[in-house]
C-alpha cells in the first residue's frame, strides 16, 4: 500500500510544485521502535491523504529517520527529544527549532502540531522571532490529566492541581484553530479537568478547538480461521492499559484452567500462560493478529482510543473491552449493541471464559468498514474546508513589487525577495506569500517562486 502511494506521489510531484508548506511537529513516545509508534501509524495515512488532495511539501521534525514515512514530498529533519515521556513534553529547544525553521530562506503556511505542550513555544518563536505567521492546527491522543498521570500530585502540596503538563497543553491548544482528539470521551475528559482551573471563556474556546478526529484501519482482511484457546494483549504494559490488573485476573483464571495462552506484543510477564511475540514487520504482525481467537483490553481509568484494538477488528478479531471510557463510543458504529463489553472484574472473567469455550462467530467487518482511514480522515477539520483558508492581503505596492520581481527574474527565493525589498523580521511575509496565490502565473515550489512562461 505504501509503495503504491509513493509511486503516485512521485508522478504528482515531478514538476516540484508545492502550493503549501507544512511543518509537522510530533509526539513520539514509543522510542524503542518508531515504526511502531502510534503517531507514525497515523501519519502513514494522513500524509498520503493530504497529498492526494493538495500539492503540499511537509517538513517533519522527528528523532530518527522512519522508513515508512519516506514519501517524496516529506523532508525528515532529525530533531533531538528526550526519551522519557514527561521530560519530552516539558523540553523545548528554541535554538534547534529555529535552525530547522530557517525563516530567512524558508516559509511554512501551516504548523500541524501533535504536541500541544510545545505549541505555545513554537507560536512565540515564529511570531516574535521570524517573519512567518503560519496557521496552527493540531492533533493529540494524550493529555496529562490525573487519570493517566497521577505522579503530578505525589508531593501532596499541589494535590488540587492537574498533572502539570496540562497547563502547557491548554496554552498550546489556545494557539490552534482546531485540534483533533481521537474520541469525544477524551475531549470531555480534558475539558472537565481544565474547567477546574480556567474560566468559562477559556473553556468555551476549548469546546470550539478540540474536536473528535476518529482513527482508522488500513485494511479489511477478515480471517477464515483462528487458533483456538488463544488470546492477544497487544497493548503496552503500562499503568493506564490495566496490565497489572489483567495479570492478576488471568492468574485467577489460570488456577481454574490451564488450557489457553495469552500472547503479548509489547510487554511480557513470567507466567506459564504468557508468550511474547516479536514481529519484524507490520504485515507479519497483522498476520499473527488474525490467528488469535480474541483480544482483550483492560484499560482502567484512561483510554482515548486503541489502534491495537482497531488493528484486530480489521482482521476479524473481536475484543473483550471495558464498558466505559471510549469503548461504547468506539463500537457504536454497529447497529446492534457490541456484545463483548464487560462491566466489572466478575463480568470480565465470565466473558473471558465464555469466549475461550465457545466458537467466535462475531463478524467485525461492519466495525472495520466504518473505520477505514480515508473515510475517517476525510471528516477531520470540518471536511478540511477551513484548513487552507489562509490570511492574505490586498494588492499593495509591496505585493506588486514582489510579483514584478519574480516575473523579471523567472525564479527567486524568499531571501532574494526580502533582500531586494530590504525587509527583515518586523515585516511579516506570510500575508504577502498568500497574496501571491492570486496570480496564476506564479508557481510555488519547495525553494521559491517561479514565473510560468
Amino acid at each position: 500500500m505504501i509503495k503504491d502511494i509513493s509511486n503516485f506521489l512521485e508522478d504528482k510531484y515531478e514538476n516540484n510544485q508545492y502550493d503549501y508548506k507544512i511543518l509537522l511537529y510530533g509526539n513520539y513516545t514509543y522510542r524503542q521502535n518508531l515504526e511502531a509508534d502510534s503517531l507514525v501509524e497515523v501519519l502513514r495515512h494522513v500524509l498520503p491523504y493530504m497529498s492526494k488532495r493538495w500539492n503540499i511539501h511537509f517538513t517533519l521534525l522527528i528523532p530518527e529517520f522512519v522508513k515508512s514515512l519516506n514519501f517524496p514530498n516529506v523532508d525528515q529533519r532529525m530533531y533531538e527529544l528526550p526519551t522519557y515521556i514527561n521530560q519530552m513534553r516539558q523540553h523545548f529547544n528554541t535554538k534547534q527549532f529555529m535552525n530547522h525553521v530557517d525563516w530567512r530562506n524558508n516559509d511554512f503556511d501551516i504548523v500541524y502540531s501533535h504536541l500541544p505542550e510545545h505549541t505555545l513555544q513554537m507560536a512565540n518563536c515564529l511570531h516574535n522571532n521570524s517573519n512567518i505567521t503560519p496557521k496552527f492546527i493540531g492533533y493529540s491522543h494524550w493529555f496529562e490529566v490525573p487519570e493517566n498521570a497521577p505522579y503530578g500530585d505525589r508531593d501532596g502540596v499541589h494535590k488540587d492541581f492537574p498533572a502539570r503538563a496540562l497547563y502547557e497543553s491548554v496554552a498550546g491548544l489556545l494557539m490552534m484553530d482546531e485540534c483533533g482528539v481521537n474520541s469525544d470521551w477524551l475531549k470531555q475528559l480534558t475539558i472537565k479537568n481544565a474547567a477546574r482551573h480556567w474560566n468559562d471563556k477559556v473553556i468555551d474556546r476549548l469546546h470550539e478547538i478540540i474536536q473528535p478526529h476518529y482513527l482508522g484501519v488500513d485494511r479489511i482482511n477478515v480471517r477464515d480461521k483462528y487458533k483456538d484457546k488463544t488470546v492477544v494483549f497487544n497493548h503496552r504494559g503500562a499503568g493506564y492499559t490495566g496490565w497489572e490488573w489483567f495479570v492478576k485476573v488471568v492468574d485467577e483464571i489460570w488456577e481454574q484452567r490451564q488450557d489457553f495462552k495469552v500472547y503479548t506484543t509489547l510487554t511480557q510477564v513470567e507466567r506459564p500462560w504468557n508468550k511474547k511475540v516479536n514481529c519484524e514487520s507490520r504485515d507479519e504482525y497483522m498476520e499473527f493478529l488474525a490467528s488469535m481467537k480474541f483480544g482483550v483490553g483492560t484499560f482502567q481509568t484512561y483510554s482515548a482510543w486503541s489502534i491495537s484494538t482497531t488493528d484486530g477488528f480489521s482482521v476479524g478479531v473481536p475484543y473483550l473491552l471495558p464498558n466505559k471510557l471510549c469503548y461504547p463510543e468506539m463500537t457504536s458504529v454497529v447497529k446492534d449493541p457490541y456484545p463483548f463489553l464487560y462491566d466489572n472484574r466478575k463480568d470480565f472473567k465470565n466473558k473471558f471464559n465464555a469466549m475461550l469455550d465457545n466458537p467466535i462467530d462475531y463478524d467485525t467487518t461492519t466495525l472495520a468498514k466504518n473505520m477505514l482511514w480515508e473515510e475517517r480522515i476525510s471528516k477531520w477539520f470540518g471536511n478540511w474546508e477551513n484548513v487552507f483558508n489562509l490570511k492574505d492581503m490586498r494588492e499593495t505596492e509591496g505585493v506588486l513589487k514582489i510579483r514584478d520581481f519574480i516575473k523579471r527574474k523567472g525564479f527567486v527565493t524568499k531571501k532574494q525577495i526580502t533582500d531586494y525589498l530590504g525587509w527583515g523580521v518586523r515585516i511579516k511575509f506570510s500575508g504577502y506569500r498568500n497574496a501571491l496565490r492570486k496570480y496564476d502565473e506564479i508557481k510555488f515550489t519547495k525553494n521559491g517562486y517561479e514565473w510560468r512562461r
